[in-house]
């Protein structure tokens, strides 16, 4: 019996408009009259809701979450932390000081934000960061990053492919000391602590709860689900993720803007749709 499940939310919970179809939000409210509990396993910050504009009826549907790709973990009121090594975020910024058209998003705690290059009033809007949330690089100590997020030109824009030698000086620079991920099609790179995952995030929130293994679900898309969606035999990939992700997951439902979670929901849970 399943009784946790956790979402990723960029190209599996969230349609291409980035809204939650509403045949999901039914899915998931008949999960919850189950009795399972829902969680968010997303590289976003907790304050993903606020950017996404969703109200108290999407809110209510989750119990917690992995954040910022497992480096923010919280179920009921407990909060975990992973941070990223101090001097391998020193490194970084060092060596992108010779690309001063690639940007860096620094996240810590309590949704503070730095950038490389400050992005304009619209794009902080999509990031869900009030102004006075932003802070220089120079304030902000390397020791506190949860997430560094690595992309040529404006958010908002059409994000450019990262040139393949940031990619692998950035590789060389974390090393066995931090998690990389090249996402979004080769368009984003996004760094870690070393004990930050989805996969730990989930496995810290199952144990919290006292569940099995085979009592947690997980869904994902892109790469930086893929220790979860292979930690777990109850693991659906979306129809429009990855071929690396299809090929390891338990399930392959259908694409985001195809009713895929509810899809998924009803085979594995068991419920008919009206």
């Amino acid at each position: 019996m399943i009784k946790a499940i956790f979402f990723d939310l960029d190209g599996t919970l969230l349609n291409s408009e980035k809204v939650i179809p509403q045949s999901a939000v039914k899915a998931m409210k008949i999960c919850k009259a189950k009795g399972i509990k829902l969680f968010l396993a997303t590289a976003r910050m907790p304050s993903a809701e606020k950017s996404l504009n969703w109200n108290k009826d999407i809110t209510s549907l989750f119990d917690g979450g992995v954040y910022c790709n497992g480096a923010i973990n919280i179920v009921g009121d407990e909060v975990c932390y992973n941070y990223i090594n101090g001097e391998v975020v020193h490194s970084i910024v060092t060596a992108m000081k010779q690309f001063p058209d690639i940007n860096i998003s620094f996240q810590s705690k309590d949704n503070r934000h730095a950038f490389k290059n400050m992005l304009s009033d619209s794009e902080l809007l999509l990031w869900g960061v009030e102004k006075e949330k932003i802070f220089s690089t120079e304030n902000f100590g390397y020791e506190e990053i949860l997430k560094l997020l690595i992309f040529d030109g404006g958010f908002s824009t059409v994000l450019k492919d990262i040139p393949g030698q940031v990619i692998n000086i950035i590789s060389e620079i974390c090393g066995k000391l931090a998690k990389l991920y090249v996402t979004d099609s080769g368009k984003v790179i996004q760094v870690g602590s070393i004990n930050a995952s989805k996969y730990n995030g989930t496995e810290y929130i199952r144990k919290s709860l006292g569940y099995d293994r085979e009592e947690t679900a997980v869904f994902g898309d892109d790469l930086n689900d893929m220790e979860m969606i292979k930690g777990y035999r109850n693991s659906v990939a979306m129809g429009n993720g990855v071929d690396e992700i299809k090929a390891v997951a338990g399930f392959v439902t259908k694409r985001n803007d195809d009713d895929g979670i509810a899809y998924a929901l009803e085979k594995m849970i068991g419920f008919q749709k009206s």
